[in-house]
């Protein structure tokens, strides 16, 4: 609490700064009868021009025009594994940075002052071992992997990290999208867990690096899917690439790890951590409110004193690990 038990505003300079680094995904095909981690056996997947000719489907189309061609369908991308390749891997890196709490901005000393002091409380009483583990899970699940994900034959996920004599290898199916008991004892995923707990624990100069492979075996020459530019003024699908490979993009990787919070309200499945629990797909948020517990109105009661319990705590820290700006709505007249 503030001097005089004067109560703590939120700040309308306040920002902090990302603490999961994901680096984007680059998309390769191979076999899955290949040495998995033998790099000179997987190709690049490439992103190839699609001019096709389709219906018209949307919803309020004039009757005039329901039996032309879409101009929408065509000159569009799309990739897929070579005709000889049955699997598709996907390769990147997480950086998971320490100093959790400490903003990067704030023009308040005292709500910086709080918050620094509830996150060390948080540390100390229940720890980052939760948090760490769900993480953990998300990579073991290769929910990352989103579409790709879906119907494939097998999936096979590898870790490797500073100190470990041989990668960690977890099948993502032994792992569930929306239940972080199953396989929670898993030795493995333990490993995985301490370590990114021990980024998460470690002050500003420290960090750590995971390497991650996604094998998944979809079938000869299947379509795969990459991230799609927003592309905004052109109705046109654009896939993102980089140095000629299809690719995913690190904010999307990042938003499957970050895919958590089932500590809101009537909670049905995890949804990724965001300030008023936003899932766009859906058209819904799920923090909505103070009633809801939204990320500003938990903060505040935190750094104030008030009850907030372990879960809501944690969801709380989560939205710092996540990183962003938080600020409050300058009013007329203030700096």
């Amino acid at each position: 609490m503030a001097e005089n038990n004067q109560e703590i505003n939120h700040p309308s300079l306040l920002s902090f700064d990302r603490k999961l680094e994901t680096s984007d995904g680059l998309m390769y095909g191979g076999n899955w009868g290949n040495d998995l981690n033998a790099d000179d056996t997987w190709q690049p997947v490439c992103i190839t021009k699609r001019q096709n000719r389709s219906t018209q489907s949307a919803h309020g189309t004039d009757d005039a025009k329901k039996s032309q061609p879409n101009p929408v369908s065509s000159d569009s991308d799309d990739a897929n594994l070579p005709h000889d390749k049955d699997t598709l891997k996907l390769k990147f890196t997480l950086r998971i940075i320490g100093n959790i709490g400490s903003p990067y901005a704030c023009n308040d000393p005292g709500f910086e002052q709080a918050i620094v002091e509830k996150v060390q409380e948080f540390k100390s009483n229940q720890g980052f071992e939760t948090l760490a583990f769900r993480y953990a899970y998300n990579i073991a699940n290769g929910r990352f992997l989103w579409r790709n994900r879906v119907c494939a034959e097998k999936i096979k996920i590898s870790v490797n990290f500073e100190g470990l004599e041989k990668p960690l290898y977890f099948d993502a199916y032994n792992y569930s999208l929306n239940d972080f008991s199953k396989s929670a004892n898993c030795e493995t995923l333990k490993i995985l867990a301490n370590k990114i707990q021990t980024g998460l624990e470690g002050d500003s100069n420290s960090f750590v690096l995971l390497e991650i492979n996604a094998y998944v075996k979809l079938g000869t020459g299947q379509h795969v899917f990459p991230s799609q530019e927003m592309n905004m003024g052109e109705k046109k699908k654009v896939l993102f690439e980089l140095d000629k490979t299809a690719a995913m993009h690190n904010v999307k990787i990042g938003n499957a790890i970050r895919t958590i919070d089932d500590w809101y309200g009537n909670a049905e499945f995890p949804i990724a951590v965001e300030p008023f629990g936003a899932v766009t797909q859906r058209g819904e948020a799920y923090r909505r409110n103070k009633a809801e517990g939204d990320l500003y109105s938990l903060m505040l009661d935190w750094v104030n004193g008030k009850t907030v319990d372990k879960d809501q705590q944690a969801y709380v820290v989560a939205n710092l690990i996540r990183g962003g700006v938080f600020s409050r709505e300058s009013e007329k007249g203030e700096k």
